[in-house]
């Protein structure tokens, strides 16, 4: 098993992304251009096999205060892996995560379940929690053992008579999830991020807004899906103090129920949050 480390600075990026995304677990985390804008600095491990890329897996690092470099999860990735077009043997997984080479001193990343090695050796090594809600079946066994407070959502929602709102441009929603959340050191961080993904995202014409209003135009909930490896991702969701005293999230998720029933996609049920 070839496997090499390549600085990023090195990244040929088009067999990476392409590793990525024809592997049998590619993830929207994955991309070049994710972790450019989450993580700030990272390398990776790259599987060669005739010259082809075959697996990868990115290092994303920081550099301690004594200058000793350290993996650590960045912000706004929920979950990185070991990226292959091969099956991931416990071998190749250990394989991987033995060849970081030793200037990474320690630290931490949260991978999916298919890539935590047998022996983590000096690393710390999280398993991303989860389970998936398919949606290739009707939208009533969709919503079935969803709890009562989904449905009683729906029913505010209802008497709120709410609608879905227009398409709108990133900032609208990035404003709107600071103005919910607040302003802080980490906020505008997360402010800037969610909209440069979010451009990032339209550019590929992966995704979009989606929003819910009151019957006066007032907005109370907002989330931006990215469709990506037979998965919807909602990367950012945000519902107002009216909204969640309306149901607007639940409004929200059942209309896309509706719309996506029957679709071979699957989302993190955690991710629905219902």
């Amino acid at each position: 098993m070839d496997i090499r480390f390549i600085a990023q600075d090195d990244l040929d990026k088009q067999l990476y992304n392409s590793c990525v995304h024809f592997a049998t677990n590619g993830s929207l985390y994955g991309y070049d251009w994710f972790l450019n804008a989450t993580a700030k600095e990272w390398d990776l491990l790259v599987e060669v096999e005739e010259e082809r890329w075959v697996s990868v897996m990115p290092l994303p690092h920081i550099n301690s205060w004594l200058g000793r470099r350290k993996l650590e999860q960045p912000r706004l990735v929920p979950e990185l892996a070991i990226y292959s077009v091969k099956p991931l043997s416990p071998k190749r997984i250990q394989a991987f995560w033995d060849a970081v080479p030793e200037v990474f001193r320690g630290g931490e990343l949260i991978v999916e379940p298919a890539s935590v090695p047998g022996n983590n050796g000096r690393f710390t090594v999280g398993t991303a929690d989860g389970s998936a809600l398919f949606l290739n079946q009707p939208y009533e066994e969709i919503i079935g053992d969803f709890s009562p407070e989904y449905h009683e959502g729906l029913i505010r929602s209802e008497m709120a008579s709410l609608r879905p709102g227009s398409s709108f441009k990133p900032e609208r929603l990035a404003d709107f999830w600071l103005k919910v959340n607040g302003k802080s050191a980490g906020n505008e961080w997360t402010y800037h991020a969610m909209q440069r993904l979010m451009y990032q995202v339209l550019h590929r014409s992966w995704g979009g807004t989606h929003a819910v209003e009151s019957p006066e135009g007032e907005l109370l909930a907002m989330s931006f899906i990215v469709y990506s490896h037979s998965r919807l991702f909602p990367l950012f969701t945000v519902e107002s103090t009216a909204g969640k005293a309306v149901g607007a999230l639940a409004f929200l998720w059942d209309n896309l129920f509706k719309t996506h029933a029957d679709k071979n996609l699957k989302v993190r049920r955690e991710e629905v949050l219902f």
